[in-house]
């Protein structure tokens, strides 16, 4: 099957896990960034946990502030658009955005603007604040106040909790869930990557999600599986992402097969491409030579996507 030819959907992908080398090349010949080419050294390959926080660690003191991404969003549009993605979401870093409200509010609505006039009635862009889980209660109630100004003021469909599981439950944010479920803006906490089941039980416990990322671990649970399924949770998959950090020994061991076969809801996604060195292409192509997914098992993977994205109104045709 051509794998360029499927329409694609993704759910999963922050903002600043896009650096690659080619991107990096096109910035500086067109003088958009002090970062240096000398800067990735040793940053590749990606082949553990520890790689990976190796990666962002160079990468991410040269990108303070949201507007630092727009030539990287920029050429990762281009790519989602030969690529058949037809809609995604975006997870931007809570601390990339400015303090002072108003200044917030105008930096993520230039932001939308920009991205915006690169659609080309082709992919549909929109954006998640994502914070980590490495937090204290007061100062994630902190960012709900402005997040939920954002998403009042329609710039955001959504809130993400990413970060180490370990010892950082979502259990002490419960009150500030309970705020974003009030509010109706879409939920996703990162769950079951590191840890194990009870990390996804902690989530759903305290955190009312829509959907949960990753959730690898969760398939070690048949209780668990219940819940989910019976809760119809949408799980956002990251095969590679999986694999590079060590969720996964082997991609044949990756749960989404079984999840396919359970009758999951659940989406395709690359999470950090740039480290990871991945495409939704890729991403797909990956399922296709592994578990024999084709037309059938892609359509009602989009059709999972679509239905669990967080802006409900789309702009362009769902058609191909």
């Amino acid at each position: 099957m051509t794998i360029n030819k499927v329409a694609k959907v993704e759910l999963h992908c922050h903002v600043d896990g896009m650096l690659n080398p080619g991107i990096l090349k096109g910035m500086l010949l067109k003088g958009l960034t002090s970062m240096k080419i000398e800067d990735l050294e040793g940053a590749y390959p990606v082949l553990c946990f520890d790689d990976f926080i190796n990666w962002y660690n160079k990468t991410n003191p040269h990108f303070k502030n949201l507007p630092d991404y727009k030539p990287i969003v920029s050429h990762h549009m281009q790519n989602l658009g030969t690529q058949n993605v037809i809609y995604a979401e975006l997870m931007i870093p809570s601390g990339s955005l400015p303090i002072d409200e108003e200044e917030m509010l105008d930096c993520v609505q230039e932001f939308r603007e920009y991205t915006t006039a690169m659609e080309n009635g082709k992919v549909q862009i929109e954006y998640i604040v994502a914070f980590g889980r490495n937090k204290t209660p007061q100062q994630v109630e902190e960012r709900a106040d402005r997040i939920l100004k954002l998403y009042d003021s329609h710039l955001i469909c959504g809130v993400a909790v990413a970060g180490p599981e370990q010892g950082n439950p979502i259990k002490p944010f419960r009150k500030t869930f309970e705020r974003f479920k009030e509010a109706g803006i879409g939920i996703e906490i990162h769950a079951g990557e590191w840890c194990g089941p009870e990390s996804v039980s902690d989530a759903l416990a305290d955190g009312f999600p829509n959907r949960i990322g990753h959730g690898v671990s969760l398939f070690k649970n048949p209780d668990l599986i219940k819940i989910v399924q019976e809760r119809q949770i949408h799980i956002e998959m990251c095969p590679t992402s999986n694999l590079k950090t060590g969720s996964v020994d082997d991609i044949k061991n990756h749960p989404i097969k079984k999840a396919f076969d359970l009758g999951f809801n659940f989406s395709i996604n690359t999470d950090d491409p740039g480290p990871f060195e991945c495409t939704m292409e890729s991403e797909f192509r990956l399922l296709h030579d592994t578990f024999g997914f084709g037309e059938h098992e892609f359509e009602g993977i989009k059709g999972n996507s679509l239905k669990s994205r967080f802006q409900k109104q789309l702009k362009y045709s769902q058609s191909r």
